[in-house]
């Protein structure tokens, strides 16, 4: 019996399975905030779409539907007591009619199959439609692509679009910026109904990144972590659910909820913080919420029209790089475990995976990068490979003992070369590899979907080789699993009922006021007060006057720039600030216009500070600087290698000068690859492999934004009273400058006018500042070298000059020391595995 025939008798057979456990009484399991009807009576033909009165003769039961044109386009067909359906009627698409309710005939072929039945279960109804596929168009499910950076406003799909579609694909990132929410909405329709008229009528998977810009302003995670308060993660999720939903997103690369162990690292902004416990709670909470739909009385309903799929990142824990150094980057491959703390950063996974609401568990997962090395230099799995190539990782560790049943989503471009924007892969540890071994590598290790590609003629390559060495059964199989669950994910959010989507409804639920003024409030507590000497923040008095505020200008990228948003800051404060010169002494950009150097600055006269009341100095944590052509090596930061020079450098948290020379730096890197060395012998010169050695011992760190110090030293002396806004993306060192000023507040990666008015209301008294350290505040770069990249909480913090160490945990409010009940749940010892 040919594959082909074995699977249609599978999915006949699955078929009865399914219409005796509805006539037994078997409810639907996937959910879509509706009932399940009754038992189903056979579609004895197929039916136009028609009005009911039409198709009543020719399905069966009373008629339980209605059916209606869009302003958008496309058809709505709402059941009574089920899903709402949408279709295109340009599609081919006819509607089925099964004891009174309608029913997508998707692949057209005039009977209701099991995967085109809402009233099944999401699992049976993808068996059923992976079932029915060859092995051959179940491999391009297998690709999510890149962002389509090729959209334009009132435009059609480009060519390259419809190329990957008609390829077969069906997971593709939304454009992250949108023009407008009819853009938005006009883009998700002409792609839903392009792909409703191919074969089996499969949808898109549309995947975003966190914080799309089209929807409302809130914090990030770390931000968000800073509350202390997972009610406040669930409460961005489930906004973001809808609001996601709205513009057509169905999954995000997100949450992620890598434990931040090393404070060097650059992506810890984007993390709920270093606190394996913390994590773990603003995780549970995110993903029950983001994939939950609620009733209006906030009911957990389970799966539905607001579920979005999580994807938890980057497993097994990527934030343990070997220096800092980020793992986009060929120069950041390795997380290291000095510590012998491998198992901790699993703890926020873990949670996440047995989720207290209907949804169970999260839906998908994507793992790191990097490869991870044991204290001793030998790789933790047995093999020096990315996660995504990791059979430890992803079978022996994820599948088989932490019994996840999920989506495996590789994050982008581990398999090319070079992506189709430029940036280099990240095929870490199977480098020697050829394109079709490393796909069929990945797939054996437990892989179902490579993000951020498209090479659908490799991966069928990959699944030749695969053939001739493990079996023709075991590929087939192999692959049907990994459709299975691509496909499930899909079912469960409802994206075959209705893929389409109501402008109306999206410009009612996306960005709207009541959205933004939730997220105001949540970035109100996320703020951290960490200094406030005699008091300068304090409760507003009733008759307070509008403050005279000096905010001096900052340097970045070639230009000077008022560092917040100045028409809110007019709002609460008479501003006095700097101005540039009006002949600029920088290098020239790339189009040939003379950039401003950090010498052209006219700061404020001393007449103009004298009548301040206080400056207001807004700075960002220290950036290093990429050197040479890093940044661009691999897609990341840059920082921690100098390209020109072919060394590693230091990263550095603090805006002084730094060179690595502290008996607490090593001087012999744990991680690193093999490296061919010739060495003497009596036979000769011989080629010899080992380890190379990273170590940045002597070097020194380069810091791109060092004159946000000069700024607050310039204001200290200058001003009389001092506050300090920190746009904290990192732990950084506050022992040069805080004892110079008198008030320090934090925030996290947040920008724009929405920071800006919450750190207004917080200073000038009309709200109380309650966030607390997400994050340790190191006392000096030497400890910074002495803490083990995966251990929680193991450096010494700063102690400032009124006595209060910034410590997780730790902030301020108007009384003084914050101690609550957050603080009793979570200032204790951290929690490992």
């Amino acid at each position: 019996m040919s594959r082909k025939t074995k699977k249609r008798t599978l999915s006949l057979f699955v078929a009865a399975v399914m219409l005796l456990s509805l006539l037994a009484g078997c409810t639907n399991e996937q959910g879509a905030g509706t009932p399940s009807p009754t038992a189903s009576t056979p579609v004895e033909s197929a039916a136009p779409s028609a009005a009911p009165s039409e198709l009543e003769e020719l399905g069966s039961g009373d008629v339980k539907w209605s059916e209606e044109k869009t302003a958008d386009g496309w058809m709505r067909v709402t059941n009574e007591g089920g899903p709402t359906l949408g279709y295109s009627p340009d599609s081919g698409v006819k509607l089925l009619q099964s004891d009174g309710f309608a029913f997508k005939d998707l692949n057209q072929n005039g009977a209701l199959d099991p995967y085109e039945d809402w009233r099944l279960d999401a699992h049976a109804r993808a068996e059923d439609l992976a079932g029915q596929m060859t092995t051959e168009e179940q491999l391009p499910l297998m690709f999510s692509d890149m962002f389509d950076l090729t959209f334009t406003p009132g435009g059609e799909l480009s060519e390259y679009i419809t190329g990957i579609l008609d390829n077969g694909l069906r997971g593709l990132s939304m454009p992250f910026v949108l023009s407008s929410v009819e853009d938005g909405v006009t883009y998700i329709n002409l792609i839903q109904a392009y792909v409703e008229a191919k074969p089996y009528g499969i949808p898109v998977d549309e995947h975003s990144e966190a914080g799309n810009a089209a929807a409302s302003s809130w914090p990030n995670n770390l931000g968000m972590a800073a509350t202390f308060d997972p009610e406040v993660a669930a409460a961005y999720a489930k906004t973001m659910s809808e609001e996601y939903r709205a513009l057509g997103i169905t999954t995000t690369y997100t949450p992620q909820i890598d434990p931040a162990t090393e404070p060097r690292w650059s992506r810890i902004a984007t993390t709920f913080g270093e606190d394996p416990a913390l994590a773990r709670d603003m995780a549970v909470a995110h993903v029950n919420a983001q994939q939950s739909s609620y009733d209006e009385n906030g009911n957990d309903l389970g799966w539905g029209t607001d579920s979005v799929n999580a994807m938890l990142k980057h497993f097994p824990g990527d934030g343990a790089g070997e220096g800092g150094r980020e793992s986009h980057n060929f120069y950041g491959k390795y997380t290291v475990f000095p510590g012998d703390q491998f198992y901790t950063h699993l703890i926020p996974f873990v949670g996440a995976m047995d989720l207290p609401g209907k949804t169970g568990s999260a839906a998908a997962v994507m793992p790191s990068y990097s490869a991870a090395i044991g204290a001793d230099g030998s790789p933790i799995g047995g093999k020096v490979v990315g996660s995504s190539y990791s059979e430890f990782k992803l079978t022996e560790l994820l599948r088989e003992e932490l019994g996840f049943e999920g989506l495996v989503c590789s994050d982008f471009s581990i398999g090319v070369e070079t992506n189709r924007i430029g940036r280099l892969g990240k095929p870490w540890g199977v480098e020697e590899l050829s394109l079709p071994d490393r796909y069929l590598t990945a797939v054996e290790a437990g892989l179902d979907q490579f993000g951020g590609e498209s090479n659908v003629d490799v991966l069928r390559e990959a699944y030749a080789l695969g053939a001739e060495e493990y079996g023709e059964e075991h590929m087939q199989e192999r692959i049907n699993g990994s459709a299975v669950r691509i496909l499930k994910n899909m079912f469960q959010v409802g994206l075959f009922e209705n893929a389409y989507l109501d402008t109306e409804y999206s410009l009612a639920t996306v960005n709207t006021p009541a959205r933004n003024e939730a997220g105001h409030a949540a970035m109100l507590k996320s703020v951290v007060m960490l200094k406030n000497s005699g008091d300068i923040i304090h409760q507003a008095a009733d008759d307070a006057e509008k403050p005279t505020v000096y905010i001096p200008m900052t340097y970045s990228g070639g230009n000077w720039s008022i560092p917040v948003d100045m028409e809110t800051a007019f709002q609460y404060f008479e501003v006095v600030t700097d101005k540039v010169s009006d002949t600029l002494t920088g290098p020239e950009d790339a189009n040939g216009k003379v950039t401003a150097s950090v010498d052209d600055i006219i700061r404020a006269s001393d007449a103009e500070l004298a009548a301040c009341d206080f400056a207001l100095v807004r700075i960002s944590s220290p950036k290093n600087a990429a050197i040479g052509n890093a940044a661009g090596a691999g897609g990341g930061t840059g920082d921690g290698y100098d390209t020109d020079a072919g060394k590693y450098i230091p990263i550095s948290l603090q805006y002084g000068p730094y060179t690595a020379n502290s008996s607490s730096v090593r001087l012999t890197s744990i991680s690193g690859d093999q490296v061919e060395v010739s060495v003497d012998s009596p036979y000769g010169a011989q080629t010899v492999y080992e380890n190379e050695n990273r170590s940045y011992f002597g070097n020194s760190a380069r810091v791109s934004n060092a004159s946000d110090l000069d700024a607050v030293l310039y204001a200290a002396e200058h001003v009389d009273k001092v506050i300090v806004s920190v746009n904290l993306s990192n732990p950084m060192v506050f022992s040069e400058f805080e004892s110079q000023v008198d008030a320090i507040l934090v925030d996290f990666n947040n920008a724009g006018p929405n920071i800006t008015k919450a750190l207004c209301e917080i200073i000038t008294g009309q709200v109380e500042p309650s966030g607390l350290l997400p994050l340790q505040m190191p006392a000096d770069m030497e400890t910074v070298e002495a803490q083990y990249e995966d251990v929680p909480r193991d450096m010494e913090c700063h102690v400032d000059s009124d006595g209060n160490t910034y410590d997780f945990a730790y902030g301020l409010n108007w009384s003084g020391v914050i101690s609550d009940e957050r603080t009793a749940k979570y200032d204790v010892p951290p929690l490992v595995g």
